[in-house]
């Protein structure tokens, strides 16, 4: 007999007729009866990585630009990092690691918290971390973090029908699956699109998250004063609704393949739609949230110091099969067409800020700093992937393994 999830969405629609997409996939990502987000099934771990555990250098040169924000702020203390979605907690450890390193006094002002529909084993310490799925808290004075959030929240998906607006429902027929189109389901899909200018021609299909200016809302009451800094894939909306996307964004994800259809193996294969971030900042103005940076993770790694980063671990004694290692993991990061196209923006919030961020600033000290008195790269831990291990399992073996026949002095 079926449960959980799946059945659950089956009985809901054998109610309604139909569900709105963005239902749907709220239920399959995070119903607590076996959502993908929600379930103790870590086989999710096996269907995508983010930066973070690529490589420590990715919350160490975060660290280095939630330390300029806290200098332009006037170093209050406490600064309060919210990490909205902090999953297994590696960024979170990441960032307080380096950030200790520093000699700003950074460190001691710094509060972390960490928000997840799960709490990590063996939090970071000094690290705390909260198990919830909005953010409870008022007045913080600091900087809102994510990395890979907006991706994930439930999205509406539309199709441009006799130059109409239409929404995608799903239904059942002949008990399987199935998408048919209808009039929206609230009023706010067609006020969003027609908010952003766009001529869409007969046939396009994509999709609004009217989930993220629900959040942005929120997060405004949340922030008192500071910075929000985002990591996403996704495009401005020119780029996110143009012909080449014609047939919208949408991708699901299973132990590391893509996979386009998101009514299979519902509560164990990732959902996720790229991020519009001409309404994310745009949102976030409405709410009070000022634009004040917008570049790709790849320029953004680079103004804070990257590739003086790269370089210092050629310089550094490790053996060659270690700084490989690190070396293919720091180059993750910024490799064109995956994660060195995420998109960053920050927003600001009550001050003047008239100062770019290190992040979106081309004539960044950090760019190409030199300065030996830095603190070294952080090396890859047990806590990162090993990618090199992953791609060339060869390379760990030991010649024992390879010829377990030979004899000493043979």
């Amino acid at each position: 007999m079926e449960v959980g999830v799946e059945s659950d969405i089956r009985k809901l629609i054998v109610k309604h007729g139909k569900i709105a997409f963005a239902e749907f996939m709220e239920m399959a990502l995070f119903s607590p009866r076996g959502g993908y987000y929600t379930s103790r099934d870590h086989a999710k771990e096996k269907d995508y990585y983010t930066a973070p555990v690529a490589h420590p250098i990715f919350g160490a040169l975060v660290a280095l630009q939630l330390e300029q924000m806290w200098e332009r702020m006037g170093s209050p203390s406490p600064f309060y990092v919210l990490e909205a979605g902090a999953s297994g907690g590696v960024l979170a450890g990441d960032i307080l690691a380096y950030s200790s390193s520093l000699p700003s006094g950074f460190s001691d002002a710094l509060e972390y918290i960490g928000i997840d529909y799960d709490v990590p084993n063996g939090s970071p310490q000094d690290a705390n971390f909260i198990k919830a799925s909005g953010l409870p808290f008022r007045n913080l004075v600091g900087c809102v973090l994510s990395n890979e959030l907006f991706d994930a929240f439930p999205v509406h998906r539309f199709a441009i029908q006799d130059g109409r607006v239409k929404e995608v429902y799903v239904t059942l027929k002949e008990d399987e699956f199935a998408e048919v189109t209808d009039e929206p389901s609230t009023p706010r899909l067609e006020q969003w699109l027609s908010g952003l200018g766009l001529d869409l021609p007969e046939g396009f299909r994509g999709e609004v998250n009217l989930a993220m200016d629900d959040w942005i809302y929120e997060l405004s009451q949340v922030l008192k004063q500071g910075f929000v800094l985002t990591f996403d894939y996704g495009h401005m909306a020119q780029d996110m609704y143009s012909s080449m996307r014609s047939r919208g964004t949408l991708r699901c994800y299973y132990r590391h393949l893509l996979e386009g259809n998101p009514y299979r193996r519902i509560g164990h294969q990732d959902i996720t739609a790229h991020v519009d971030f001409t309404s994310l900042m745009r949102s976030g103005e409405e709410h009070g949230l000022a634009s004040v940076g917008y570049t790709t993770q790849k320029e953004f790694l680079r103004n804070i110091g990257f590739l003086g980063f790269l370089e210092s671990l050629g310089e550094r004694q490790l053996p060659q099969r270690e700084r490989d290692a690190n070396r293919m993991g720091m180059l993750e990061l910024v490799k064109d067409g995956e994660m060195g196209d995420f998109k960053v923006c920050a927003q600001a919030k009550d001050f003047d800020y008239d100062t770019k961020l290190f992040g979106f600033d081309t004539d960044s000290p950090l760019r190409m700093s030199k300065d030996k008195n830095f603190p070294p790269l952080p090396l890859l831990s047990a806590e990162h992937l090993d990618l090199m291990a992953g791609s060339y399992p060869h390379l760990s073996w030991e010649w024992e393994d390879m010829w377990p026949f030979r004899k000493e002095g043979q």
